[in-house]
């Protein structure tokens, strides 16, 4: 008798995910993510009917770290937008993280003990923060990261729901899908549509930056004749979201507290650079 071994391979077949592309394949085209709102069918007309007129609420954080559980958040920007991704207002703040807290690594967000001392805490300006998330999508570039930032910090101090999960669009995630780019960096989508970018890992420059992308693709699904929008889900779910809660008095005392910075974020990398 002649026994045959065959290798592990043979037994399970190709693992195309080990496969690593030729590093000349050149820029990614476009494509559509995959995202939660993709799993379900699309709003009906009628449902959509209920979501018109639905804005973006584009936001950026710069962190201590990484972690929502362990980092805390320093500085936060808002930009407020209409359905078709018009500035309508927006705002900045530091936010002094408490005493003892290290605040990270300064040679990237720029910012230093000393310029935090004062600020507001979060708590002095969450309800404002919510108060002007509810009833939009929110936008981030990476929505992963601020997002979830957002849902630890304000689902702790009972503003959101625990286990809501916030209606978003990540203009990082959709960038392939509304234009030829070879890297998904805020700094490179930003320069493939013409969008202005001022410094990095300024919280107000970066959420402008954003909102630009979001009005880049408004625009270039307009122009393909997508309708709805790509994401309608989201803003269908924006409409629908009750998860929010905030104080309508706090919020208003929020808006003399805002502490907007004072020196400028980190030298905006070239494309193509290792700076993200």
């Amino acid at each position: 008798m002649i026994l045959r071994f065959t290798s592990a391979r043979e037994r399970i077949g190709a693992m195309p995910f080990y496969h690593r592309p030729p590093a000349d394949r050149g820029p990614l085209r476009p494509r559509s993510p995959m995202v939660p709102s993709q799993a379900t069918a699309p709003p009906t007309p009628a449902e959509m009917a209920e979501a018109v007129g639905v804005g973006y609420a584009v936001v950026d954080l710069e962190t201590t770290g990484l972690s929502p559980t362990t980092d805390s958040i320093l500085e936060v920007a808002l930009v407020l937008t209409d359905a078709a991704g018009r500035v309508e207002r927006s705002w900045s703040t530091l936010i002094d993280p408490g005493a003892g807290v290290d605040v990270g690594p300064t040679r990237i967000h720029g910012l230093v003990a000393e310029e935090l001392s004062g600020a507001p805490g979060l708590d002095d300006v969450a309800d404002l923060l919510v108060a002007d998330l509810a009833g939009r999508a929110v936008v981030a570039h990476n929505a992963r990261f601020d997002v979830g930032f957002l849902t630890q910090a304000l689902g702790a101090r009972g503003l959101l729901d625990r286990g809501a999960r916030v209606p978003r669009v990540c203009t990082m995630e959709w960038a392939r899908h509304f234009m030829t780019t070879p890297s998904r960096r805020l700094t490179t989508c930003c320069e493939v549509a013409g969008v202005e970018i001022g410094r990095h890992h300024n919280a107000l420059d970066d959420a402008l930056a954003a909102a630009g992308l979001l009005r880049h693709y408004l625009e270039v699904g307009r122009q393909r004749g997508e309708e709805p929008v790509a994401w309608a889900g989201a803003l269908l779910d924006a409409h629908r979201f009750s998860g929010w809660h905030w104080d309508a008095a706090r919020a208003q005392a929020g808006v003399e507290l805002l502490t907007a910075r004072t020196t400028p974020g980190a030298e905006r990398a070239r494309p193509g650079s290792q700076a993200s």
